[in-house]
């Protein structure tokens, strides 16, 4: 399983977004799944659904907690994963191919790069697991 897709951008809050022709994929990293633990639920939007830049847009619920996802670009829901519904642990298996969310129409497609590169997003996550040494 891919840890990064290198051709995404990245949230604070984890969520991961890729483009396809005009539309954004959206979904929860790699990192954020493994953080949220074994998903056993996921409330979704509906398709024509519009929501602004970080609104709740979706939420899972896991063995560990229930988690909040947000949307990393303002835009309108045109493409549900539905298959999530009976199988919502392919967000933990498989987060960035069959376990994508939504697929949206941005309001602003340039919104998508002021998101986080994969190189920047390592970097933040990685100062998860940095100690302080003073």
């Amino acid at each position: 399983m891919r840890q990064i897709a290198p051709s995404a951008r990245y949230t604070e809050n984890m969520e991961w977004a890729c483009p396809e022709n005009d539309l954004l994929i959206i979904g929860l990293s790699d990192f954020g799944q493994k953080a949220a633990g074994t998903i056993n639920f996921i409330e979704l939007p509906k398709v024509s659904d519009h929501f602004e830049k970080d609104a709740i847009f979706a939420v899972t619920e896991s063995d560990k907690m229930a988690n909040e996802i947000y949307l990393p670009v303002a835009g309108t829901i045109v493409e549900v994963n539905t298959v999530l519904l009976d199988e919502p642990t392919l967000i933990n298996q498989e987060p960035y191919d069959r376990g994508w969310i939504v697929k949206i129409k941005p309001d602003d497609k340039d919104d998508f790069l002021e998101l986080m590169s994969a190189a920047a997003f390592e970097e933040y996550i990685g100062a998860f697991f940095r100690r302080d040494n003073s």
